[in-house]
């Protein structure tokens, strides 16, 4: 077991002696059903030839087929893979959804793939994998540096290897090849009625504007930041890879957007202070610190020490290790955690899995309604086991999830291999 799943699980572990389940039921729940490791092959565009490391996790299936991204980027390991596998478990478990658990990636950088060499990849990667693939097995999605377009790719593939039309088989597909409409803004959507709902137990009272410092302004970050602002929040604070940009009055989102497209970073904003230290978003004075990057950006105690917000949101995965947590509860900052914080794009994608099986089309208005409700629906329970046990809101999180997850295993019986059905 990798150190970073052995780590994840110490907070699955807290809330399962926290509500009393049994071990040997969680047991289930410490190691992955099934894990693929591949070479991916890729001809370059100058003739050349690479091979890459690619693996696809599916980690419990005990409460549906596992579900979960594929990311294409240069730092994809096993450990990795396993480990935002597992959480995918977890978040779809918290989220009431039919799915288990899963994940997937590449080692490669997608910044230094031509379009014909991005999709040669992601091809290539459904025919490694393609053994472990399928509608009712795992069910893939966007993640970092892999969005529609690649799910097209993909789905062409799997349905050339299937011998029939897969659609189903992926979800995150454009529109017009069963993809779902507001499946794009979902994550950063999900980010804010998570917080919305949540504000009052984590000391940001009940209404009001808050000041939002944001970590990462890719499709996640600008979603939420828009509907923030939208909220009548202030954005105080937005940080790239160029660095963070800052204007105490609030950062027009609109305008920052249409920056960010036509120059690649935040810092060309007009207006507001501009610093090359991306790392400056972490220390802004704000309410709320929103985490929308890559994980394991507060690592330890020193980390918490630099922080100047009253509340976390996490919409990446994992930006806050364990060995952080305690020293965050000492400070007085509340987190909403990525297993429900990010809940939204998984909850969509689930509309967009069940419209393809059923084959009618939901229209915006309907797939934003399930949206919100999901997401507030988790964050009652949430809010309850909060309430009942006594306990910050990620160990009240993942409570939700295991009462669930233990349900299913129980009810499967003592079949040593029904996770990999």
């Amino acid at each position: 077991m990798s150190e970073l799943l052995e780590a994840a699980q110490q907070r699955m572990e807290r809330a399962a002696e926290l509500i009393g389940l049994e071990q040997e039921v969680v047991s289930h729940l410490l190691d992955p059903i099934e894990t693929l490791a591949a070479s991916v092959r890729l001809r370059r565009d100058d003739g050349s030839a690479v091979s890459l490391k690619a693996w696809r996790c599916r980690y419990n299936s005990s409460l549906g087929p596992t579900k979960g991204g594929i990311r294409f980027h240069p730092s994809v390991h096993l450990g990795e893979v396993e480990t935002l596998a597992f959480l995918m478990t977890m978040k779809c478990a918290l989220m009431g959804l039919p799915f288990g658990g899963g994940k997937g990636g590449v080692a490669v950088d997608a910044h230094d793939l031509s379009t014909m060499e991005m999709e040669r990849v992601a091809r290539g990667y459904v025919r490694a994998m393609a053994k472990i693939l399928g509608p009712d097995r795992d069910v893939p999605a966007p993640d970092v540096a892999t969005g529609e377009r690649e799910m097209a790719w993909m789905v062409s593939e799997y349905s050339e290897i299937a011998g029939s039309i897969q659609r189903h088989a992926f979800t995150g597909k454009p529109v017009a090849l069963g993809g779902m409409p507001g499946r794009t803004p979902a994550t950063g959507r999900g980010g804010h009625i998570a917080l919305e709902a949540m504000r009052d137990l984590a000391g940001l009272g009940e209404e009001g504007g808050l000041t939002i410092a944001l970590q990462g302004f890719g499709n996640a970050g600008r979603w939420f930041a828009r509907a923030a602002e939208n909220a009548g929040h202030s954005i105080v604070a937005v940080a790239d890879s160029s660095g963070t940009i800052t204007d105490s009055d609030g950062l027009d989102i609109d305008e920052l957007v249409e920056v960010k497209n036509e120059k690649g970073k935040v810092t060309a904003y007009g207006d507001g202070d501009a610093s090359d230290d991306p790392e400056k978003v972490l220390s802004t004075e704000c309410d709320v610190l929103v985490f929308a990057a890559l994980g394991g950006v507060i690592a330890d105690e020193e980390d918490v020490k630099a922080l100047n917000c009253k509340a976390i949101v996490e919409i990446a995965n994992r930006p806050i290790l364990p060995a952080a947590d305690s020293a965050l509860a000492d400070a007085g900052i509340e987190v909403v955690p990525d297993i429900l914080a990010n809940g939204g794009g998984v909850t969509v994608s689930h509309a967009e899995w069940v419209q393809g099986r059923q084959g009618i089309d939901w229209d915006e208005e309907d797939v934003s309604d399930y949206l919100e409700q999901k997401i507030s629906d988790a964050a009652d329970n949430v809010r309850e086991v909060m309430q009942e046990c006594d306990t910050d809101m990620r160990t009240a999180a993942y409570a939700v999830a295991l009462r669930r997850l233990c349900a299913a295993i129980s009810a499967h019986g003592t079949r040593a291999d029904f996770g990999k059905s």
